[in-house]
């Protein structure tokens, strides 16, 4: 819909189109008027009683200016239709009196008005000043007077009595147009408002109702994805979980005979291994020790992924746990100036756990201290919050942690570049399952580290309450995979 224009153009085309519905009716009852009266005229002429200029002429004269309205209302030229349609009459009424029909100029009253009720009030005024004339002067020059008779006066007096009447009427009927047509601008504003809201409105629940069908589409392929995802995963746990298990077999046989051969010779007749071969089977043992650990850490975390990590939650003494751990994290040690220590007070309340994996979790993280720590410290620390949960933290003094890599620390397969130097390699699965087992226990963990100065790594496990019964043992909880959303 095309919108409203300015307000002075809409009353000015809404105002020329009542007006010119008006002046087309006037027209054509005046034209077939006219005619009308030619028609008695001409009757009476064939009959001698009258003369056929006095009546046809003004007749014709009168015709032809509502010939021209017609035509200029065709056009669009209302105001030249208007002054077309008042000359002819005019000019009709004039030649009638200069015939000698002096009656003729009482009708002039009458044409005012029409004016009054057509166009301004100047237009009005100026066919008053017209309308005078004629009747004043158009006798005169036919009858060769000077003087005005009664007659003209009067007429006179009616024609101003008619332009008072058409001004007075004119201002009236405007004010009550300018009010209709202000009224009509704002029904057509309100409309276009309307229709143009509702259009958009339309146009709205359009747009909605294609991004419900797109987002059920969506929903419907990312279900389908997730399926996907979730079947390839479980392939993946469970094709993990067999190589694992077929690698550890020929491993453990490696290891074992490895070991043998360097620390029992008995075994062989009490015949050591010459010392050309003792440095590449030492070398051979501690890389099956290594490749088991990581075969065992792709087994565990293989096993959270498929929600068949079986943990046997009980109630935990943490005082011979911290002891069994820092006597085995000496050996991690080995001959590094590194000097063991702990902060712990002398009685802690049992925790709700699982003790192999919490000692699991514990060794990764003094694993890591002592993996990346050259001299200075590793300290095992633990304390009471006080709100259902022990603090548990390694620190070391190790190279630290760079800021950018400390939101993935916890990720699988991932390790921050100061990691990668030799002699520190590793899997990057110890920190990812201490999480994953932490979270089963009701735990979490997380990390404070600045490069250089050292790491301090926490985590939390909940308190046991003697009183419940969830804190017996517990030989079959299994972990539920909506447990292990990854964050």
């Amino acid at each position: 819909m095309t919108a409203v224009t300015t307000e002075p153009t809409s009353q000015l085309n809404f105002a020329q189109e009542v007006r010119s519905d008006r002046l087309a009716g006037l027209w054509k009852l005046t034209f077939f008027g006219a005619i009308g009266i030619a028609w008695i005229a001409l009757l009476v002429t064939v009959t001698g009683r009258s003369w056929i200029g006095a009546t046809i002429t003004p007749a014709a004269l009168v015709c032809i200016g509502c010939i021209a309205t017609r035509q200029l209302l065709a056009s669009n030229r209302y105001e030249a239709a208007v002054w077309a349609y008042v000359i002819g009459i005019m000019a009709g009424m004039g030649y009638g009196i200069y015939a000698g029909q002096f009656l003729l100029a009482f009708t002039f009253p009458l044409v005012i008005i029409m004016v009054g009720l057509l166009l301004p009030v100047r237009a009005t005024m100026l066919t008053l000043v017209v309308c005078v004339a004629i009747s004043l002067f158009v006798p005169m020059i036919n009858q060769a007077a000077t003087t005005i008779n009664g007659q003209q006066l009067f007429a006179v007096l009616l024609m101003g009595i008619a332009a008072g009447l058409a001004a007075q009427t004119s201002g009236e009927l405007y004010g009550i147009a300018e009010w209709a047509l202000e009224s009509y601008r704002k029904e057509r504003t309100v409309k276009n408002q309307l229709f143009d809201s509702q259009q958009e409105v339309e146009r709205s629940y359009m747009r909605q109702k294609a991004l419900a069908e797109q987002l059920q589409e969506t929903n419907k392929e990312l279900e389908l994805a997730r399926a996907a995802a979730l079947e390839a995963k479980n392939f993946r746990g469970q094709f993990l979980a067999n190589m694992s298990h077929e690698l550890r077999t020929p491993l453990n046989a490696i290891i074992g005979f490895s070991e043998t051969m360097l620390n029992f010779p008995m075994m062989y007749e009490n015949i050591d291994l010459p010392n050309a071969y003792r440095n590449d089977m030492g070398q051979i043992y501690n890389s099956g020790k290594h490749l088991l650990q990581l075969i065992n850490d792709i087994l565990d975390l293989s096993k959270v992924d498929a929600g068949k990590l079986d943990l046997e939650i009980e109630e935990v003494e943490l005082e011979g746990l911290f002891k069994g751990v820092l006597a085995t994290a000496a050996g991690l040690v080995g001959d590094k100036p590194i000097k063991l220590k702990r902060q712990t007070p002398s009685v802690l309340p049992h925790v709700h756990a699982d003790p192999l994996r919490l000692r699991q979790v514990i060794l990764n993280l003094m694993s890591n201290a002592a993996k990346f720590t050259d001299s200075g410290s590793i300290t095992l620390g633990a304390r009471d919050e006080g709100t259902g949960e022990v603090t548990i933290w390694v620190t070391d003094t190790g190279i630290g942690i760079q800021p950018q890599d400390i939101d993935h620390i916890f990720d699988e397969f991932r390790q921050g570049q100061s990691g990668r130097k030799k002699g520190r390699a590793g899997s990057g699965l110890g920190l990812a399952i201490s999480r994953q087992l932490l979270r089963l226990m009701g735990g979490q963990i997380w990390v404070e580290s600045k490069l250089g100065h050292g790491s301090t790594f926490y985590f939390t496990v909940p308190v046991a309450d003697p009183e419940d019964p969830m804190t017996e043992s517990q030989p079959s909880q299994v972990a539920n995979p909506a447990q292990l959303s990854r964050v």
